[in-house]
């Protein structure tokens, strides 16, 4: 006799990986200074919502004729639009990203009806970077009952988007804490780069509780403040992360 045999189940396929990138921490960067100079330097706009765009179109010119020999519309190409790149940014009247008094304000670029560049950070993995240049065309102010207070910012492109190098950089590039000091955290984007980094403070009263290890990738740096005492002078200090030539300059208040 031939004996029992266990039952084989058969495998089944799970389902297929998940594919395309986050749109959560996609970055919105104006310049803010150094035209013309490499690098120039770009600041990333505070409050921004849902972001539409870049939208790029071509025009179409009918070229239907009596001779076509067909009862159909035939069309060709013509210019190219580059659109337009859209976002509701919650409103702070002082952050210089937004406000009247800085020169890369959103309020500042729409009342001098200035053009300047933008540069877009996509959260994949290598940090896909597009530069545009463009100009605010509208400012729409909401304030709802039961919400913030909020500017829908239209920016009309005036050029195609053109992938640049991505930067390796922290957000946001420096801090000012009060006298009392305390906890705080800024983020690392490493643009793909597989160095293993460390972040370092240059003054006892900046300490990095995290990380502590080299990491590699992408990684938000925890860090503490110490207390100011009181009649002292403000301070200056540091977290460098030499490996990734990155500085994150800490400003605290007189004590």
């Amino acid at each position: 006799m031939t004996p029992n045999m266990p039952t084989v189940e058969p495998m089944v396929a799970g389902p297929p990986p998940p594919t395309g990138i986050a749109a959560y921490g996609t970055q919105i960067q104006v310049l803010s200074s150094g035209v013309g100079v490499t690098p120039e330097t770009y600041v990333t706009i505070a409050g921004v919502g849902d972001i539409t765009g870049p939208n790029p179109q071509v025009a179409e010119v009918e070229t239907t004729s009596h001779s076509t020999g067909s009862p159909h519309r035939s069309f060709m190409p013509a210019l190219i639009d580059d659109g337009q790149l859209s976002f509701p940014m919650y409103w702070f009247p002082t952050d210089p990203t937004q406000s009247a008094s800085s020169q890369y304000g959103m309020e500042y670029l729409f009342q001098n009806r200035l053009t300047t560049k933008y540069r877009i950070i996509n959260t994949d993995p290598g940090h896909r970077t597009r530069v545009v240049s463009g100009f605010v065309k509208q400012l729409n102010e909401t304030y709802p009952i039961a919400g913030l207070c909020t500017k829908a910012v239209i920016i009309r492109l005036c050029s195609a988007a053109v992938d640049v190098t991505p930067v390796i950089s922290t957000t946001p590039t420096s801090a000012s804490p009060v006298a009392a000091g305390g906890a705080a955290t800024f983020s690392v984007a490493t643009a793909g780069n597989n160095t293993p980094w460390l972040p370092v403070s240059d003054v006892l009263w900046i300490t990095v509780s995290s990380p502590t290890t080299n990491t590699v990738g992408d990684a938000t740096v925890d860090y503490s403040v110490a207390v100011n005492a009181v009649a002292s002078p403000a301070r200056t200090g540091h977290i460098n992360i030499p490996q990734l030539n990155l500085v994150f300059t800490v400003n605290q208040a007189a004590g």
